[in-house]
């Protein structure tokens, strides 16, 4: 199956938060359970920036997978976006399967999501959250 074009926005300093549920041609939910997933988005700028689900810093950013229900939460925080410099961005997310796609092949990837983010920029920019 294709991937899916899917352009947002993000407000610089608020928090983000981005849910889907994968599911096959037939649209039956896909058990991702031990799946690693991967939001990856280069900026205009050059700049590249890599999420992946394994040993994400969650003081930047988060991914929830609820594996039996094929749901898939990805989070970033407000300090995080606060921070983006740039205007747009281009972003691919995966989700990788535990199993190999063919001896010696590697683990299946699969391309869930691409396309297009806008930065909605702040009036006013600080690093201090509210309490």
């Amino acid at each position: 199956m294709s991937a899916a074009r899917y352009d947002f926005s993000i407000e610089q300093g608020s928090s983000f938060t981005l849910t889907i549920v994968y599911k096959d041609a037939d649209q039956n939910v896909v058990d991702i359970t031990g799946w690693c997933a991967r939001f990856v988005l280069k900026a205009n700028d050059g700049t590249v920036y890599n999420y992946p689900s394994e040993g994400a810093d969650t003081s930047i950013y988060s991914f929830d997978i609820d594996g039996p229900n094929g749901k898939l939460t990805f989070l970033l925080s407000s300090n995080t976006t606060n921070t983006y410099e740039f205007a747009t961005a281009k972003y691919d997310l995966e989700l990788t399967s535990p199993d190999d796609f063919y001896a010696v092949g590697g683990k299946l990837t699969t391309r869930l999501l691409y396309g297009d983010i806008t930065i909605i920029k702040r009036y006013s920019q600080t690093n201090n959250n509210l309490s």
